[in-house]
């Protein structure tokens, strides 16, 4: 497999991973106030994704794999990444074809969430999706 690099992207590059999402048809735009993660292949963002902050709570949005890379664990690798850069909790809304790989990745399921997030997560709720939490002194290990 190709070498990937996985960093955090430094905010003035943040239009660069928008054109990824616009290319990709990927929901959600990231802002210089966002820690945007991605991984790379050469000079080519092939995967992103972005950490808000939601009213203090860190909340992880649009994770997007180019459909070429997908299946080589470069979703895992960035969320491996970016989840041992974070000092509290981060909440994730997932769908549910992507629950199990939450899972996988040290996530599980919540059933209460800050009132900011609450809000949120009712705005999408007609998606299908469930609220998951990941614990931040629980790295996990692949």
């Amino acid at each position: 497999m190709p070498k990937l690099t996985f960093c955090l992207l430094d905010p003035v590059k943040t239009p660069l991973v928008n054109k990824f999402y616009n290319k990709h048809g990927a929901r959600g735009r990231a802002t210089k106030a966002d820690q945007v993660w991605v991984a790379y292949h050469e000079i080519n963002i092939v995967g992103a994704c972005r950490v808000q902050n939601q009213h203090g709570y860190l909340f992880l949005s649009t994770l997007y794999v180019d459909a070429q890379w997908r299946g080589k664990n470069v979703a895992s690798q960035l969320l491996k990444t970016l989840l041992a850069e974070q000092k509290g909790n981060v909440f994730t809304f997932a769908y549910q074809n992507l629950i199990d790989f939450y899972l996988q990745n040290g996530f599980n399921y919540t059933l209460t969430l800050p009132c900011s997030l609450q809000s949120l997560f009712e705005v999408y709720a007609h998606r299908g999706i469930v609220s998951m939490q990941f614990t931040c002194d629980a790295v996990p290990s692949k």
